[in-house]
Formats: C-alpha cells, structure tokens, sequence
C-alpha cells in the first residue's frame, strides 16, 4: 500500500459551519476578500484536472 504524506496546515480561521461560532459581519467580509484573492481556476482548466482525475481512477 503506497503511504502519502500530507501536510495539514492549521489555519486561525473560524469553524463556520459549528452552530457554535458567531461570526461578526466585518469577520466575514474579511474572509470574503481574502478569498477573493486566491487564485481560482477557469472551467477548462478545472475540467481538465477532473479529467486527469479519472484516468488516474482508471489505472488503478
């Protein structure tokens, strides 16, 4: 069985989906523009990874 190493990285942000976390409205505009500038990828190019994907599930 082949072993993967990952690395986890521990983020400070908040658990959004516990019912428990109140999130202020500045909070979460925060977030929001953080995100905004990570780089996100067009459709082709996500349907070309999904597509390698599958042949990647194929050879196995």
């Amino acid at each position: 069985m082949k072993e993967f190493k990952t690395s986890i990285k521990k983020s400070n942000s908040k658990n959004w989906v516990s019912p428990q976390c109140s999130l202020s409205y500045n909070e979460f505009l925060a977030e929001i523009e953080k995100t905004e500038k990570d780089q996100f990828h067009t459709v082709q190019q996500s349907m070309e990874n999904f597509e390698l994907w599958l042949k990647s599930r194929e050879k196995k």
